[in-house]
């Protein structure tokens, strides 16, 4: 159904608004800012942003394959940090096309480091000459495996020199069983002897007859004193017997105050010849 008003005109439907796009006054702030700057004046300027420009005076970057080339070789070139004669034989094994520099990283460069020349040498020959290395795929783990088997065999060695030491010394070492049923009271002694190497001494409190043997003791009986006091004595009548050796006195001087005052009952003094040697 058409619908005819009268003879006027035909409304015009209203102007759309233009949108303007986001940021287009900012570009044409930017244009307008570089309006005067010529081709060679630009090319500069992208230079020291540090972008490759092009024969045409373009800012261009470089294929993705020549950046990766690129890569590759500044990898190559970083030095390895080896020895000279250590260095000389990893380089070969890049020229003989069995591996490359990208293939190792700084962990496993450190790990060879570790060796003496004549060791690092034996490994990278081990390395070089394994049947599988071309199907190796990470290059550096197999060359970690190899100085890993290295250094177990090196600690075998060390172990059995000492053992050895020790059969010629007349010790006795404790097998694996005996060692896991050793526990810590069985390392304390009551007795020392000139030759034990000692790390730290405790302050025990007994019945006196239950300490007959041993070596630094005193006999504590009821009385007035303190318990820092008499923890003080103690410590001093143990410094002057004669049969103290050096290392002893130096352990009896570090022991806290704090230690031998957890042990002692309240109310006590010393009794004894002890007493009389304190004075």
């Amino acid at each position: 159904v058409c619908c005819c008003g009268g003879g006027g005109k035909p409304k015009q439907p209203p102007p759309q608004q233009q949108t303007s796009k986001r940021g287009g006054n900012a570009k044409k702030k930017k244009m307008a800012k570089y309006a005067d700057q010529d081709e060679d004046e630009r090319e500069l300027a992208m230079m020291m942003l540090g972008h490759k420009v092009s024969g045409k005076g373009k800012a261009a970057d470089a294929p993705q394959g020549e950046e990766q080339k690129e890569h590759e070789d500044e990898e190559e070139a970083e030095p390895t940090r080896l020895p000279a004669q250590v260095d000389e034989r990893l380089q070969g094994l890049f020229a003989e096309g069995k591996c490359s520099r990208k293939d190792f990283d700084e962990t496993t460069l450190a790990k060879l480091r570790e060796f003496s020349d004549d060791v690092a040498l034996e490994i990278l020959e081990r390395f070089g000459e394994a049947d599988v290395l071309d199907k190796v795929k990470n290059k550096a783990s197999f060359l970690s495996g190899i100085c890993h088997r290295y250094r177990d065999r090196a600690s075998k060695e060390a172990k059995a020199e000492i053992r050895l030491i020790n059969e010629e010394e007349g010790i006795k070492e404790l097998d694996e069983e005996e060692k896991g049923r050793l526990i810590d009271l069985d390392q304390l002694t009551a007795t020392p002897h000139r030759d034990d190497v000692l790390h730290y001494c405790l302050p025990v409190c007994a019945p006196y007859f239950a300490m007959t043997d041993f070596k630094y003791k005193v006999k504590l009986t009821p009385g007035q004193g303190k318990k820092g006091k008499v923890g003080k004595a103690a410590k001093e009548v143990f410094a002057r017997l004669p049969e103290a050796t050096a290392r002893e006195k130096e352990l009896i001087k570090v022991l806290a105050d704090a230690e031998i005052v957890q042990q002692l009952m309240g109310n006590v003094r010393i009794s004894g010849g002890a007493a009389t040697k304190k004075k």
